[in-house]
């Protein structure tokens, strides 16, 4: 017998088959499948492809199990998902929840704590029970995400901007998000005769540029901050330092003062490199955990619901099915 875990986001979608053992069996991974970001359609076939892949050579029937983590699930049309599922030949209805319960039990076999997301976007809850019971930002680029890879690539944009409409060069930040929006246009003081001026011609360009660009994808910007902070540039380090402080100020909404149950944290900012994610854990202190394998999580999830297993082990099994071994 198998279970199934999808961890299906706005980039990516992964998809863990697992035996009563825990046991990997088979591992898919294709595009986005998040119909908020992509369309019913094209997530709906990501997922598909994501979920052959991790039955390859599997027969399907004995899957007994499956939990999809999702941001926004209730979003998926099943008339189109429905469909997708059954023609892999899956006899099994999958459970469909959140992200946030898939993103703590990636990083914990505990039923109850905090788990901190910051990816594109931002968003912090208390688990209790494994379900979310309180939650904090999440409202977009647009009203919060504060200190995500979209906070940071618009800063990173700001700061640049902000520099070249002073007529001044800006530094190491400047010069990337320069290259990044302006396709390499070197900055007028790297030329024979540059003026401030030109500085502010070029801040000019930088904004309409920018802003004649899909929204999100500012947050492609990011990981310029953690370029420029390694060099040392004041304006990313500044960046960077206040991104912590509002993540950190983001878990505190729900995290009562004191409290020493496990802090997941989750998303690229936080486990990727660069200075935010270990900003983030110096300030939260030792009770954070860095997230293992979402799919893993969502496997682990449908595993304790199909074969029943014990918490005994259910917790010897956690860290084996959410890293990969």
């Amino acid at each position: 017998m198998y279970v199934l875990g999808l961890d299906v986001g706005g980039t990516s979608s992964r998809a863990l088959l697992i035996d009563a053992d825990g046991r990997r069996a088979g591992y898919g991974v294709a595009g986005g499948g998040n119909p908020a970001a992509h369309g019913n359609a094209v997530a709906v076939a990501n997922i598909g492809l994501a979920l052959r892949q991790a039955l390859h050579g599997v027969d399907p029937v004995p899957v007994a199990g499956a939990v999809i983590g999702m941001a926004g699930a209730g979003a998926l049309d099943r008339l189109v998902f429905d469909p997708m599922w059954a023609s892999a030949g899956l006899r099994v209805r999958p459970r469909l929840t959140g992200d946030l319960g898939i993103a703590f039990a990636a990083g914990t076999a505990e039923p109850r704590g905090t788990v901190l997301i910051a990816g594109t976007g931002a968003i912090a809850a208390r688990i209790e029970d494994g379900e979310p019971v309180m939650i904090a930002d999440g409202l977009g680029w647009l009203l919060g995400d504060q200190g995500s890879g979209f906070w940071l690539g618009r800063q990173a944009a700001r700061a640049a901007a902000h520099a070249l409409s002073k007529g001044e060069a800006g530094g190491t930040l400047t010069r990337l998000v320069v290259d990044a929006l302006l396709e390499g246009e070197p900055l007028p003081r790297e030329r024979a005769g540059g003026t401030a001026e030109e500085m502010r011609e070029l801040a000019i360009r930088l904004v309409v540029r920018a802003q004649s660009r899909p929204t999100l994808e500012l947050a492609r910007l990011a990981p310029l901050v953690s370029r420029a902070a390694a060099e040392g540039d004041p304006a990313a380090l500044e960046i960077a330092s206040t991104a912590a402080r509002l993540l950190c100020e983001t878990v505190a909404e729900v995290r009562p003062a004191g409290e020493t149950s496990p802090i997941v944290l989750a998303g690229s900012v936080l486990t990727g490199e660069g200075p935010v994610g270990p900003a983030v854990r110096e300030r939260l202190g030792a009770a954070t955990v860095i997230a293992g394998d979402g799919a893993g999580a969502a496997a682990w999830l449908a595993g304790r619901e199909a074969f029943g297993w014990d918490p005994a082990t259910a917790a010897r099994l956690h860290a084996r099915i959410v890293s990969g071994d």
